[in-house]
């Protein structure tokens, strides 16, 4: 029903320059408890944020951004379990959809 959901505090940048403040679409929905920001050398500093939100290069960065982040999660399983199942318990209500 979206009662109490939060949205995702991940601010994009391109070279130390802000893009976009709590930019949507770097992260699926089942993500959005992240905060943190995503500096990238790859956008252009002259594009609109409008036009940030329909590009294939948006796309791209939500599947390497994504794939990095459930590979950090992999390898914080294998180094320190106990920490893992606790981030895990404290995060399932975001994630039990995806899964």
């Amino acid at each position: 029903m979206g009662i109490g959901r939060i949205e995702s505090e991940v601010n994009l940048y391109c070279r130390k320059v802000l893009i976009q403040a709590k930019a949507k679409g770097l992260f699926p929905d089942w993500l959005r408890f992240l905060k943190g920001v995503v500096d990238s050398e790859d956008l252009p500093l002259n594009i609109s944020r409008e036009t940030m939100q329909d590009t294939s290069l948006m796309q791209k960065l939500n599947k390497v951004l994504t794939g990095r982040f459930l590979k950090f999660l992999d390898e914080q399983a294998e180094k320190d379990a106990a920490a893992y199942e606790s981030f895990m318990r404290n995060t399932s209500a975001f994630s039990r959809k995806a899964w």
